[in-house]
């Protein structure tokens, strides 16, 4: 039974090679992924070292839910953390030469090895979240582990954009009370071109499926203008990052393979395609059933796309009782991150260091609005928080 069972991981995983090896266009596609991370790697490399060094006053306890004890895993010194992520871009670059050149056995191990470096690299700090990762995760899902990949990666690149334009239905967006920086714009065009884009991911994103060639290559453009825009407002990364992403748009028409991803009744007939492609967009919408108001959420949103759709206000306070008094006082750091400087895990990952003393009894309250709320709401309040599991503390929001 064992070998049986070893033998059909050997052919699913030949499968996968296979489909590869049949399209020129899926080869050079992978490249443009292991470049992918080695754009990781210089964007970690500038900014991020402090979140994945023990001791760094910057990441504190900062962990994600499903690994509450990151601090035990991460680097020594910034200097360590600096040679992985020199060490992971160099193998970055190998991998991408070897798809290039059709080494494909060793690129296809090689961009395993990658992302399976890049789960560990962001799995340090939960302060290292970001649409950039999420999408490049499953985009590496869709190239590694599931079949017909031309179809699967071109739409499930379009339940990415469908879920950002879900995300931008919301008055934060709408009025530009959401961006970080204000665009060149002047305010009466920004607030069509906001609107506009809306529109471009939730209505026109579906053109990118159509069976004509110029309604697919006019859609095309504009998502390819939209991110060349973005740069002067959300910076280099995210832009090329999707960029990237978006090559398989490019590489099936350049080496004149059939488009197979059409929004028509052949889908249907792919199962594999509509069940994931069915999973990747429920976990969109997922935020907004197990959460009141997804954008002052934390864990309900883990798995699904998390963009600065409002900009948030907070309060958290520590309650410790005594005998005959009680004490408040608020000993938490925000997030430098527009995005995560109210989200309730930053402060959720601080209680341990409030909690000397477990047998203390202290209560964690947060409030939050959005800056264009009048009032605050309590998001979170957790009695006797001390004595509790880390599990407990990080998934408060859902358990």
């Amino acid at each position: 039974m064992e070998s049986a069972s070893e033998g059909n991981a050997v052919s699913y995983f030949q499968a996968q090679l296979q489909e590869i090896k049949n399209s020129r266009a899926l080869q050079v596609y992978g490249a443009l992924l292991a470049l992918t991370h080695l754009l990781s790697s210089y964007f970690w490399m500038d900014r991020s070292l402090d979140l994945v060094t023990k001791a760094s006053p910057v990441s504190a306890s900062l962990c994600w839910p499903f690994f509450p004890a990151c601090d035990v895993l991460r680097f020594g010194s910034s200097g360590q953390a600096s040679m992985f992520l020199e060490a992971y871009a160099m193998v970055a670059v190998v991998v991408a030469g070897l798809f290039i050149f059709r080494r494909l056995k060793a690129a296809y191990v090689g961009l395993i090895i990658l992302l399976l470096a890049k789960v560990y690299f962001t799995s340090l700090s939960y302060g290292l979240m970001g649409n950039y990762h999420y999408m490049t995760f499953f985009t590496h899902l869709a190239f590694l582990f599931l079949p017909l990949k031309t179809t699967t990666i071109p739409i499930f690149i379009g339940v990415f954009y469908w879920g950002a334009g879900i995300l931008k239905f919301d008055p934060e967006w709408l009025s530009g009370t959401a961006l970080i920086t204000p665009t060149f714009l002047p305010p009466a065009l920004e607030h069509l071109g906001l609107i506009y884009c809306v529109i471009l991911e939730c209505i026109f994103v579906f053109g990118l499926f159509s069976e004509n060639k110029w309604i697919r290559g006019l859609v095309f453009l504009q998502f390819v203008l939209f991110h060349a825009f973005s740069w002067h407002v959300v910076g280099y990364f995210y832009p090329m990052t999707m960029l990237l992403l978006l090559g398989i748009f490019v590489l099936m028409p350049l080496y004149k393979e059939t488009w197979q991803a059409l929004w028509d009744a052949s889908l249907l007939r792919k199962r594999s395609v509509v069940v994931t492609a069915a999973i990747l967009t429920l976990l969109q919408i997922a935020p907004s059933v197990l959460a009141g108001d997804p954008a002052a959420s934390g864990a309900p949103r883990i798995l699904s796309l998390n963009m600065l759709d409002a900009r948030m206000e907070c309060d958290t306070l520590m309650i410790r009782h005594a005998e005959h008094s009680e004490e408040t006082y608020d000993p938490f750091v925000k997030a430098p991150s527009t995005r995560t400087q109210c989200d309730p895990l930053v402060f959720l990952s601080q209680i341990k260091l409030a909690c000397k003393d477990k047998s203390e009894k202290m209560d964690f309250w947060l409030s939050s609005r959005r800056t264009t709320g009048d009032t605050f709401k309590t998001r979170l309040f957790l009695p006797d928080v001390c004595s509790k599991s880390a599990n407990e503390i990080l998934w408060a929001e859902i358990l």
